[in-house]
């Protein structure tokens, strides 16, 4: 864990310390969430700096307070790494240009609907769901518990 703190706080040029918790679906590992306010992009940086350990899952969101536009990084140790644009509800959103690569790249439905699947992440959300509803729980539980 102080090699995923070392290479988070690497990125953002500040120490920051943070709050660890057992991952119900994985004895004996752990998971975290923070929120960081910077003034340049650094979603892409921390995920290239978490992704140097393959065995890891997950998610780094980055919000444009100019434009509300949200990019989302996602990963796993199967799937690798994917980045997607989102609305401010969480809707993945393909742009005109990735449409039409799909679209060139399909002559069948069947590879139309795998390439629209890849696009949108289901096979990231799939393995990431189960990870964020546990740690979701955990979270409830600990604050019922605290107050």
């Amino acid at each position: 864990m102080q090699h995923i703190e070392w290479a988070i706080n690497q990125v953002i040029g500040q120490v920051i310390s943070f709050t660890w918790v057992n991952q119900p679906l994985n004895p004996g590992s752990k998971a975290m969430e923070f929120e960081y306010k910077h003034h340049s992009p650094i979603a892409v940086k921390i995920t290239t700096a978490l992704r140097a350990w393959h065995y890891i899952r997950f998610e780094v969101r980055e919000l444009n307070k100019n434009t509300q536009e949200t990019i989302f990084y996602r990963v796993t140790p199967e799937l690798g790494v994917h980045q997607a644009s989102a609305t401010t509800n969480g809707d993945v959103v393909l742009n005109e240009n990735q449409i039409n690569t799909i679209l060139k790249n399909s002559l069948s439905y069947e590879k139309l609907q795998a390439n629209l699947e890849n696009a949108l992440g289901i096979s990231w959300d799939i393995e990431l769901e189960p990870y964020r509803i546990a740690l979701a729980g955990l979270m409830l539980d600990t604050v019922s518990k605290s107050g």
